[in-house]
Protein backbone atom coordinates (compact mmCIF):
# COMPACT_ATOMS: atom_id res chain seq x y z
CA UNK A 1 0.00 0.00 0.00
CA UNK A 2 1.63 3.30 -0.89
CA UNK A 3 1.25 6.14 2.21
CA UNK A 4 -0.41 9.00 1.30
CA UNK A 5 1.84 12.08 2.10
CA UNK A 6 0.97 15.60 2.41
CA UNK A 7 3.27 19.04 1.97
CA UNK A 8 2.96 21.14 5.26
CA UNK A 9 3.92 24.80 5.17
CA UNK A 10 5.11 26.24 8.28
CA UNK A 11 4.84 29.73 9.34
CA UNK A 12 6.89 30.88 12.12
CA UNK A 13 8.52 34.14 12.72
CA UNK A 14 8.55 35.16 9.41
CA UNK A 15 10.34 32.54 7.92
CA UNK A 16 8.42 29.42 5.87
CA UNK A 17 9.55 25.96 5.52
CA UNK A 18 8.05 22.94 3.75
CA UNK A 19 8.09 19.48 5.70
CA UNK A 20 5.59 16.37 4.78
CA UNK A 21 3.28 14.31 6.77
CA UNK A 22 1.66 11.15 6.14
CA UNK A 23 -2.61 11.12 5.79
CA UNK A 24 -4.01 10.68 9.84
CA UNK A 25 -0.48 11.76 11.24
CA UNK A 26 -1.11 14.61 14.25
CA UNK A 27 -0.35 18.00 13.60
CA UNK A 28 1.44 18.38 17.04
CA UNK A 29 3.32 15.05 16.41
CA UNK A 30 4.70 16.10 12.75
CA UNK A 31 5.75 19.80 14.78
CA UNK A 32 7.80 17.61 17.26
CA UNK A 33 9.18 15.20 14.91
CA UNK A 34 10.51 18.31 12.81
CA UNK A 35 11.83 20.44 15.65
CA UNK A 36 9.25 23.09 15.89
CA UNK A 37 8.45 24.53 19.55
CA UNK A 38 4.60 24.28 19.37
CA UNK A 39 4.02 23.87 23.33
CA UNK A 40 1.41 20.83 24.61
CA UNK A 41 1.89 21.77 28.38
CA UNK A 42 -1.07 18.83 28.87
CA UNK A 43 0.78 16.38 27.19
CA UNK A 44 -1.18 16.43 24.23
CA UNK A 45 -5.09 15.83 26.16
CA UNK A 46 -6.66 18.95 24.34
CA UNK A 47 -7.40 20.31 27.94
CA UNK A 48 -4.57 22.99 28.28
CA UNK A 49 -5.62 24.49 25.00
CA UNK A 50 -2.05 26.29 25.10
CA UNK A 51 -0.67 24.87 21.72
CA UNK A 52 -3.28 26.76 19.37
CA UNK A 53 -2.13 27.58 16.17
CA UNK A 54 -3.82 28.45 12.64
CA UNK A 55 -4.09 25.93 10.19
CA UNK A 56 -5.89 27.63 6.57
CA UNK A 57 -6.46 30.20 8.31
CA UNK A 58 -8.59 28.66 10.99
CA UNK A 59 -7.57 28.58 14.55
CA UNK A 60 -6.75 24.83 15.84
CA UNK A 61 -5.15 22.59 18.57
CA UNK A 62 -2.21 21.27 17.30
CA UNK A 63 -2.67 18.41 19.27
CA UNK A 64 -6.62 17.67 18.11
CA UNK A 65 -5.50 18.27 14.85
CA UNK A 66 -5.58 15.50 11.86
CA UNK A 67 -3.87 16.04 9.08
CA UNK A 68 -5.76 14.81 6.01
CA UNK A 69 -4.62 17.35 3.15
CA UNK A 70 -2.08 19.87 2.41
CA UNK A 71 -1.89 23.11 4.32
CA UNK A 72 -0.37 25.80 5.53
CA UNK A 73 0.19 26.38 9.72
CA UNK A 74 1.08 29.55 11.15
CA UNK A 75 2.92 29.03 14.55
CA UNK A 76 3.62 31.50 17.21
CA UNK A 77 6.64 33.56 17.55
CA UNK A 78 9.21 32.00 19.66
CA UNK A 79 10.02 34.38 22.86
CA UNK A 80 12.31 34.20 24.94
CA UNK A 81 11.90 33.10 28.86
CA UNK A 82 13.19 35.67 31.13
CA UNK A 83 15.54 33.63 33.64
CA UNK A 84 16.89 35.14 36.44
CA UNK A 85 20.01 32.82 37.67
CA UNK A 86 21.13 35.27 40.24
CA UNK A 87 24.82 35.22 38.96
CA UNK A 88 27.09 38.22 38.10
CA UNK A 89 29.27 38.08 34.98
CA UNK A 90 32.67 38.72 34.73
CA UNK A 91 32.75 38.85 30.63
CA UNK A 92 36.22 38.41 31.32
CA UNK A 93 37.97 35.35 29.23
CA UNK A 94 40.90 33.25 30.53
CA UNK A 95 43.04 30.43 29.25
CA UNK A 96 41.19 27.81 31.15
CA UNK A 97 37.07 27.61 30.68
CA UNK A 98 34.54 25.03 31.00
CA UNK A 99 30.85 24.41 30.66
CA UNK A 100 27.96 24.29 33.27
CA UNK A 101 24.48 23.56 32.95
CA UNK A 102 21.14 23.38 34.32
CA UNK A 103 19.10 20.96 32.37
CA UNK A 104 15.08 23.07 33.92
CA UNK A 105 12.26 21.63 33.14
CA UNK A 106 11.27 24.76 31.66
CA UNK A 107 14.68 26.36 31.12
CA UNK A 108 17.68 25.89 30.11
CA UNK A 109 21.05 27.81 31.49
CA UNK A 110 24.18 27.77 30.55
CA UNK A 111 27.39 29.11 32.07
CA UNK A 112 30.90 29.74 30.29
CA UNK A 113 32.79 29.37 33.42
CA UNK A 114 36.51 30.62 34.05
CA UNK A 115 38.42 27.83 35.96
CA UNK A 116 41.49 30.55 36.35
CA UNK A 117 39.11 32.58 38.20
CA UNK A 118 36.56 30.27 39.42
CA UNK A 119 34.33 32.62 38.38
CA UNK A 120 31.21 32.95 35.50
CA UNK A 121 31.88 34.63 32.11
CA UNK A 122 28.74 34.45 30.95
CA UNK A 123 25.69 33.07 31.09
CA UNK A 124 22.51 32.02 27.88
CA UNK A 125 19.33 30.79 28.99
CA UNK A 126 16.91 28.99 26.52
CA UNK A 127 13.63 27.37 27.00
CA UNK A 128 13.67 23.74 27.00
CA UNK A 129 12.34 22.81 23.83
CA UNK A 130 10.70 19.43 25.91
CA UNK A 131 7.87 21.56 26.76
CA UNK A 132 6.66 20.80 23.14
CA UNK A 133 6.41 17.68 24.60
CA UNK A 134 4.53 18.62 28.26
CA UNK A 135 5.17 21.08 30.76
CA UNK A 136 6.07 19.00 33.53
CA UNK A 137 8.18 15.67 34.01
CA UNK A 138 5.12 13.31 34.41
CA UNK A 139 3.74 14.12 30.91
CA UNK A 140 7.38 13.61 29.35
CA UNK A 141 7.81 10.50 31.31
CA UNK A 142 4.23 9.99 29.53
CA UNK A 143 5.44 10.67 26.26
CA UNK A 144 8.45 8.50 26.85
CA UNK A 145 6.51 5.44 27.50
CA UNK A 146 4.46 5.61 24.62
CA UNK A 147 6.85 6.99 22.00
CA UNK A 148 10.50 6.08 23.47
CA UNK A 149 13.51 8.32 24.15
CA UNK A 150 14.67 9.49 20.89
CA UNK A 151 12.67 12.86 19.95
CA UNK A 152 12.99 13.95 23.47
CA UNK A 153 16.73 13.34 23.74
CA UNK A 154 16.89 14.25 20.48
CA UNK A 155 15.30 17.92 20.76
CA UNK A 156 17.65 18.78 23.85
CA UNK A 157 20.83 17.74 22.11
CA UNK A 158 20.06 19.88 19.70
CA UNK A 159 19.31 23.07 21.91
CA UNK A 160 22.59 22.50 24.05
CA UNK A 161 24.53 22.01 21.13
CA UNK A 162 22.68 25.69 19.40
CA UNK A 163 23.76 26.92 23.09
CA UNK A 164 27.24 25.95 23.28
CA UNK A 165 27.77 27.18 19.54
CA UNK A 166 26.37 30.48 20.86
CA UNK A 167 28.97 31.19 23.72
CA UNK A 168 32.02 29.74 21.87
CA UNK A 169 31.39 31.94 18.75
CA UNK A 170 30.99 35.17 20.79
CA UNK A 171 33.66 34.56 22.93
CA UNK A 172 36.17 32.74 20.52
CA UNK A 173 37.26 30.27 23.58
CA UNK A 174 37.40 26.08 23.61
CA UNK A 175 36.64 24.04 26.43
CA UNK A 176 37.00 20.26 27.57
CA UNK A 177 34.14 20.15 29.75
CA UNK A 178 30.43 20.27 30.21
CA UNK A 179 29.16 20.27 33.60
CA UNK A 180 25.68 18.92 33.96
CA UNK A 181 22.72 18.88 36.56
CA UNK A 182 18.82 18.36 36.03
CA UNK A 183 16.27 16.85 37.97
CA UNK A 184 16.80 12.57 37.52
CA UNK A 185 14.14 12.70 34.56
CA UNK A 186 15.77 15.15 32.60
CA UNK A 187 18.95 13.69 33.14
CA UNK A 188 17.65 10.60 32.04
CA UNK A 189 16.19 12.01 28.97
CA UNK A 190 19.58 13.78 28.30
CA UNK A 191 21.78 10.57 28.49
CA UNK A 192 19.36 8.94 26.01
CA UNK A 193 18.23 6.19 28.37
CA UNK A 194 14.20 5.41 28.84
CA UNK A 195 12.92 7.02 31.41
CA UNK A 196 9.02 5.07 31.82
CA UNK A 197 10.13 3.48 35.15
CA UNK A 198 10.03 6.94 36.46
CA UNK A 199 6.41 7.17 36.05
CA UNK A 200 5.28 3.82 38.06
CA UNK A 201 5.49 2.54 40.70
CA UNK A 202 8.14 1.43 42.50
CA UNK A 203 9.94 4.41 40.13
CA UNK A 204 12.68 2.76 40.01
CA UNK A 205 15.92 5.28 37.92
CA UNK A 206 18.16 3.64 35.55
CA UNK A 207 20.91 5.42 36.95
CA UNK A 208 21.25 7.89 39.86
CA UNK A 209 25.36 7.80 40.22
CA UNK A 210 27.30 10.78 38.65
CA UNK A 211 27.98 10.36 35.27
CA UNK A 212 30.99 10.93 33.08
CA UNK A 213 31.14 9.65 29.24
CA UNK A 214 32.97 11.45 26.13
CA UNK A 215 30.61 13.80 24.44
CA UNK A 216 30.41 12.36 21.36
CA UNK A 217 28.24 9.22 22.52
CA UNK A 218 25.60 11.66 23.14
CA UNK A 219 26.21 13.91 19.84
CA UNK A 220 27.08 17.01 22.07
CA UNK A 221 29.33 19.14 19.58
CA UNK A 222 32.17 21.72 20.83
CA UNK A 223 33.13 19.82 23.84
CA UNK A 224 35.36 16.63 24.73
CA UNK A 225 33.64 14.93 28.12
CA UNK A 226 30.59 14.95 30.03
CA UNK A 227 30.11 14.85 33.55
CA UNK A 228 27.20 14.94 35.31
CA UNK A 229 26.35 15.42 39.18
CA UNK A 230 24.70 12.64 41.57
CA UNK A 231 21.10 12.70 41.88
CA UNK A 232 19.57 11.24 44.93
CA UNK A 233 16.54 9.44 43.97
CA UNK A 234 13.66 9.28 41.31
CA UNK A 235 12.14 12.69 41.95
CA UNK A 236 15.05 14.70 44.21
CA UNK A 237 17.63 14.98 41.62
CA UNK A 238 21.19 16.21 40.54
CA UNK A 239 19.24 20.16 40.79
CA UNK A 240 18.94 19.42 44.31
CA UNK A 241 22.46 18.02 44.71
CA UNK A 242 23.92 21.31 43.26
CA UNK A 243 21.92 23.39 45.58
CA UNK A 244 23.10 21.50 48.48
CA UNK A 245 26.82 21.71 47.16
CA UNK A 246 25.80 25.81 46.44
CA UNK A 247 24.46 26.71 50.21
CA UNK A 248 26.87 24.87 51.83
CA UNK A 249 25.81 22.75 55.16
CA UNK A 250 24.66 24.67 58.10
CA UNK A 251 27.70 25.39 60.60
CA UNK A 252 25.97 25.43 63.92
CA UNK A 253 23.89 22.52 64.85
CA UNK A 254 20.78 23.78 63.64
CA UNK A 255 19.06 23.09 60.52
CA UNK A 256 18.37 24.68 57.18
CA UNK A 257 15.69 24.31 54.41
CA UNK A 258 15.95 24.45 50.99
CA UNK A 259 13.03 24.85 48.68
CA UNK A 260 12.99 24.27 44.90
CA UNK A 261 9.80 25.62 43.67
CA UNK A 262 8.62 24.18 40.30
CA UNK A 263 6.29 22.14 38.30
CA UNK A 264 7.74 19.11 41.13
CA UNK A 265 8.45 21.12 44.38
CA UNK A 266 11.42 19.63 46.04
CA UNK A 267 12.25 20.18 49.71
CA UNK A 268 15.45 19.77 51.86
CA UNK A 269 15.58 19.88 55.67
CA UNK A 270 19.04 19.07 56.19
CA UNK A 271 22.10 19.83 59.13
CA UNK A 272 25.58 18.49 58.98
CA UNK A 273 24.55 15.16 60.24
CA UNK A 274 21.33 14.79 58.55
CA UNK A 275 19.12 15.54 55.26
CA UNK A 276 15.55 14.69 54.91
CA UNK A 277 14.36 15.34 51.68
CA UNK A 278 10.87 14.89 49.42
CA UNK A 279 9.42 16.19 46.18
CA UNK A 280 6.03 17.65 46.23
CA UNK A 281 3.70 16.99 42.79
CA UNK A 282 2.72 20.58 42.61
CA UNK A 283 1.55 20.05 39.41
CA UNK A 284 1.98 22.66 36.39
CA UNK A 285 0.55 25.50 37.87
CA UNK A 286 3.40 27.05 38.42
CA UNK A 287 4.70 26.94 34.65
CA UNK A 288 1.06 28.30 33.98
CA UNK A 289 -0.25 24.75 32.08
CA UNK A 290 -3.11 24.52 33.73
CA UNK A 291 -3.90 28.33 34.54
CA UNK A 292 -6.55 30.05 32.10
CA UNK A 293 -4.28 32.58 31.08
CA UNK A 294 -1.20 31.37 32.52
CA UNK A 295 2.05 31.74 30.34
CA UNK A 296 5.81 30.92 31.24
CA UNK A 297 7.87 34.26 31.86
CA UNK A 298 7.94 35.97 28.25
CA UNK A 299 7.25 38.99 26.93
CA UNK A 300 3.99 40.26 28.23
CA UNK A 301 3.26 38.01 31.66
CA UNK A 302 2.22 39.66 34.70
CA UNK A 303 5.25 38.89 37.67
CA UNK A 304 3.78 41.32 39.91
CA UNK A 305 0.43 42.61 40.83
CA UNK A 306 -1.39 44.78 43.52
CA UNK A 307 -4.26 46.52 43.49
CA UNK A 308 -2.86 49.74 41.58
CA UNK A 309 -0.50 49.00 39.55
CA UNK A 310 0.07 45.98 37.26
CA UNK A 311 3.96 44.78 36.27
CA UNK A 312 4.86 42.97 33.55
CA UNK A 313 8.16 41.27 31.62
CA UNK A 314 9.45 43.75 29.27
CA UNK A 315 6.92 46.28 29.91
CA UNK A 316 4.51 44.77 27.62
CA UNK A 317 0.63 45.12 27.33
CA UNK A 318 -0.55 41.89 29.80
CA UNK A 319 -0.94 38.78 27.90
CA UNK A 320 -1.16 36.06 30.93
CA UNK A 321 0.03 35.13 34.20
CA UNK A 322 3.34 33.56 35.13
CA UNK A 323 3.74 32.49 38.59
CA UNK A 324 5.06 35.17 40.62
CA UNK A 325 2.21 37.37 39.11
CA UNK A 326 -0.50 34.36 39.91
CA UNK A 327 0.73 34.68 43.68
CA UNK A 328 0.49 38.15 44.04
CA UNK A 329 -3.38 38.48 42.45
CA UNK A 330 -4.75 35.74 44.62
CA UNK A 331 -3.01 37.61 47.62
CA UNK A 332 -4.87 40.90 46.73
CA UNK A 333 -7.88 38.98 45.80
CA UNK A 334 -7.42 37.38 49.85
CA UNK A 335 -7.18 41.09 50.55
CA UNK A 336 -10.07 42.76 49.80
CA UNK A 337 -12.03 39.33 50.27
CA UNK A 338 -12.96 38.72 46.44
CA UNK A 339 -11.92 34.81 47.55
CA UNK A 340 -12.71 33.49 51.09
CA UNK A 341 -11.22 31.28 53.26
CA UNK A 342 -12.48 28.50 50.76
CA UNK A 343 -11.28 29.45 47.88
CA UNK A 344 -14.56 30.63 46.72
CA UNK A 345 -15.16 33.59 44.54
CA UNK A 346 -18.66 35.08 43.13
CA UNK A 347 -17.56 35.85 40.03
CA UNK A 348 -16.56 33.34 37.42
CA UNK A 349 -13.78 35.03 36.37
CA UNK A 350 -11.36 38.50 37.80
CA UNK A 351 -10.08 40.75 35.10
CA UNK A 352 -6.65 41.94 35.33
CA UNK A 353 -6.79 43.23 32.22
CA UNK A 354 -8.96 43.80 28.74
CA UNK A 355 -7.63 39.70 27.73
CA UNK A 356 -6.17 38.38 31.44
CA UNK A 357 -7.87 37.03 33.91
CA UNK A 358 -8.35 34.44 36.80
CA UNK A 359 -11.07 32.17 37.39
CA UNK A 360 -12.40 30.32 39.60
CA UNK A 361 -10.90 26.90 39.12
CA UNK A 362 -7.48 28.49 38.75
CA UNK A 363 -7.60 29.01 41.95
CA UNK A 364 -8.57 25.85 43.09
CA UNK A 365 -5.41 24.71 40.85
CA UNK A 366 -3.58 27.26 43.28
CA UNK A 367 -5.28 25.50 45.95
CA UNK A 368 -3.39 22.32 45.42
CA UNK A 369 -0.17 23.45 44.63
CA UNK A 370 0.49 25.93 47.21
CA UNK A 371 -0.83 22.79 50.34
CA UNK A 372 1.39 20.50 48.23
CA UNK A 373 4.54 22.79 49.01
CA UNK A 374 3.27 23.71 52.25
CA UNK A 375 2.27 20.23 53.32
CA UNK A 376 5.64 18.94 52.00
CA UNK A 377 7.81 21.25 54.30
CA UNK A 378 5.80 20.81 57.17
CA UNK A 379 5.73 16.78 57.21
CA UNK A 380 9.54 16.42 56.57
CA UNK A 381 9.63 18.52 60.00
CA UNK A 382 7.41 16.66 61.61
CA UNK A 383 9.02 13.51 60.51
CA UNK A 384 12.52 15.21 61.78
CA UNK A 385 10.61 16.10 64.84
CA UNK A 386 12.08 19.73 64.10
CA UNK A 387 10.29 23.03 65.49
CA UNK A 388 10.70 26.07 63.68
CA UNK A 389 13.31 27.30 66.43
CA UNK A 390 15.55 24.51 64.86
CA UNK A 391 15.09 25.95 61.80
CA UNK A 392 18.23 28.94 60.68
CA UNK A 393 17.59 29.54 57.25
CA UNK A 394 15.01 28.81 54.70
CA UNK A 395 16.68 29.07 50.91
CA UNK A 396 14.18 29.22 48.19
CA UNK A 397 15.37 28.60 44.89
CA UNK A 398 14.07 28.44 41.36
CA UNK A 399 13.27 30.42 38.17
CA UNK A 400 11.36 32.80 39.28
CA UNK A 401 11.95 33.10 43.05
CA UNK A 402 14.01 36.45 42.56
CA UNK A 403 10.37 38.01 41.81
CA UNK A 404 8.98 36.01 44.34
CA UNK A 405 6.86 38.16 46.71
CA UNK A 406 7.46 36.53 50.14
CA UNK A 407 5.18 38.01 51.73
CA UNK A 408 2.35 37.77 49.42
CA UNK A 409 3.66 33.92 49.29
CA UNK A 410 3.01 33.60 53.51
CA UNK A 411 -0.13 35.32 52.97
CA UNK A 412 -1.74 32.73 50.26
CA UNK A 413 -0.44 29.72 52.40
CA UNK A 414 2.32 28.74 49.90
CA UNK A 415 5.13 29.39 52.98
CA UNK A 416 4.66 29.12 56.74
CA UNK A 417 4.43 32.41 58.18
CA UNK A 418 6.40 30.94 61.63
CA UNK A 419 9.57 31.24 59.10
CA UNK A 420 9.15 34.76 57.94
CA UNK A 421 12.17 36.08 59.13
CA UNK A 422 14.65 33.00 57.66
CA UNK A 423 14.06 33.30 53.70
CA UNK A 424 16.72 33.54 51.64
CA UNK A 425 16.18 33.89 47.43
CA UNK A 426 18.61 32.29 45.82
CA UNK A 427 17.16 32.10 42.04
CA UNK A 428 18.53 29.20 40.12
CA UNK A 429 21.11 27.19 42.56
CA UNK A 430 20.97 24.12 40.26
CA UNK A 431 23.08 26.00 37.43
CA UNK A 432 25.05 28.11 40.98
CA UNK A 433 25.95 24.70 42.59
CA UNK A 434 27.10 22.83 39.18
CA UNK A 435 29.38 26.17 38.55
CA UNK A 436 31.03 25.50 42.07
CA UNK A 437 31.74 21.94 41.55
CA UNK A 438 33.31 22.60 37.99
CA UNK A 439 35.51 24.84 39.59
CA UNK A 440 36.11 23.58 43.23
CA UNK A 441 35.41 19.71 42.89
CA UNK A 442 33.56 19.56 45.82
CA UNK A 443 32.80 16.44 47.50
CA UNK A 444 29.58 15.44 47.85
CA UNK A 445 29.67 11.95 49.51
CA UNK A 446 26.84 13.98 52.02
CA UNK A 447 24.42 13.23 49.91
CA UNK A 448 25.00 9.50 51.27
CA UNK A 449 23.05 10.74 54.07
CA UNK A 450 19.89 12.28 52.76
CA UNK A 451 17.07 9.96 53.08
CA UNK A 452 14.07 10.19 50.83
CA UNK A 453 10.58 10.71 52.26
CA UNK A 454 7.64 9.16 50.19
CA UNK A 455 4.66 11.85 50.59
CA UNK A 456 2.54 9.42 48.62
CA UNK A 457 2.60 6.55 51.67
CA UNK A 458 2.18 9.43 54.02
CA UNK A 459 -0.85 9.51 55.76
CA UNK A 460 0.44 12.91 57.89
CA UNK A 461 0.97 14.32 53.93
CA UNK A 462 -2.69 13.88 53.26
CA UNK A 463 -4.03 14.89 55.96
CA UNK A 464 -1.58 18.53 56.30
CA UNK A 465 -2.89 18.61 52.05
CA UNK A 466 -6.22 18.68 53.01
CA UNK A 467 -6.17 21.16 55.55
CA UNK A 468 -3.85 23.51 53.77
CA UNK A 469 -5.74 23.63 50.74
CA UNK A 470 -7.96 26.19 52.68
CA UNK A 471 -7.04 30.05 52.55
CA UNK A 472 -5.65 31.62 56.42
CA UNK A 473 -4.62 34.82 55.29
CA UNK A 474 -1.77 36.45 57.15
CA UNK A 475 -0.33 39.85 56.17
Amino acid sequence: MVKIMHRIEIIQNGINRIIHAGNGEKLSSVLMKNGFSAEHPCGGKGVCKKCTVVVDGETQLSCQYVINSDITVVLPCEEEIFSFTGASESEKITENVCFALDIGTTTLALALVSLDEKRIISIITKANPQRAFGADVMSRIEFCRKNGVKLLHEAIISAINKMLSELLNEYDVSAEKLYVSGNTTMLHLFFGEDCASLGVSPYTPVFLDSRRVKASELSVKNVDEIISLPNISAFVGADIVAGLNYTGLPETEKYNILVDLGTNAEVVLFSRKKILCTAAAAGPCFEGANISCGMSATQGAVYAYSSDKTETIGNAPAKGICATGLVDIIAELMRDETIDETGYMDCEKFKISENVFISREDIRQFQLAKSAVYSALISLMKTGNITFTDIEKVYIAGGFSEKLNIQNAIAVGLLPLELQSKYITLNNTSLLGTVKFSCEKNDLSFINNAEYVDLAESPMFSELFIDNMMFSFYE
